[in-house]
């Protein structure tokens, strides 16, 4: 396979031509590398040669609002010589705002000790107890407006659904709250969330839209509207406990 792509990627700008299991195991090596440069290509440029020319291009963009793609005349027309477009896109609102019915302002995120759903990180036993459950994070000024101190449990609604979340105040910006998304129901024993039940996944309250160029989905914002559920008391309020690393008894 790795031949194959060797054949593949050659003469494009992921060239592997020349590279060898023997380069790679001797450490990193970077594209292209060729026959030309056997040792791979550090800067990638410096002849200010772009591989944008019109021959060149397999595709030829799309239109940053709409998505549609350009036409190889348009794209001729824009860029003869082949240079580097640097593209600007009229400022579009956001897809959900705040209301009456939904007054904060959601976003989602990492959290230092997390990737993506936790697949890797959750079964690493120190970052798994670092951060084991879904916690919701607003501004103190916020909290104490509402009431709530950290700790509190509390629902997290969008127009989508529902997360139940302990609340940690911290230094975000007044009328916005935030979750991460490496929570949900794959965390369950049965693998799904109890019907009727409020969820642990952020993703799930954000509005199913997507970029129309990338197709990445707007993950990362929405509207919401936050309640409490539940005091807790002193005794359970959220902390992150100091992650240490495991020392060797070898």
């Amino acid at each position: 396979m790795f031949e194959q792509w060797k054949r593949c990627s050659a003469g494009r700008l992921c060239d592997y031509s020349a590279m060898t299991y023997a380069k790679l195991r001797a450490g990193g090596i970077q594209w292209p590398c060729t026959e030309e440069h056997p040792e791979g290509t550090e800067r990638l440029y410096a002849d200010a040669t772009f591989r944008a020319a019109p021959q060149d291009c397999e595709t030829y963009g799309r239109d940053l609002i709409t998505g549609a793609p350009l036409e190889p005349t348009e794209y001729r027309a824009l860029n003869p010589e082949g240079r580097a477009v640097i593209k600007a896109a009229q400022y579009l609102p956001r897809h959900e705002t705040p209301s009456e019915d939904f007054p904060y302002a959601l976003i989602t995120g990492r959290t230092l000790y997390h990737f993506h759903t936790r697949t890797k990180t959750g079964r690493a036993p120190q970052l798994q107890a670092a951060a084991p459950q879904v916690w919701v994070e607003m501004a103190a000024e916020d909290a104490r407006r509402e009431g709530w101190d950290d700790g509190d449990l509390l629902r997290i609604r969008t127009a989508r659904g529902r997360v139940t979340a302990r609340l940690r105040t911290g230094a975000i910006r007044s009328g916005v709250v935030f979750l991460p998304f490496h929570y949900g129901y794959w965390d369950t024993a049965a693998g799904d969330r109890p019907a009727g039940k409020d969820g642990t996944a952020a993703n799930e309250l954000t509005p199913t839209e997507w970029d129309p160029v990338s197709k990445q989905p707007l993950f990362k914002s929405g509207a919401a509207a936050v309640e409490l559920v539940r005091r807790v008391r002193r005794s359970e309020r959220v902390t992150t406990p100091a992650v240490e690393p495991e020392r060797s008894t070898r």
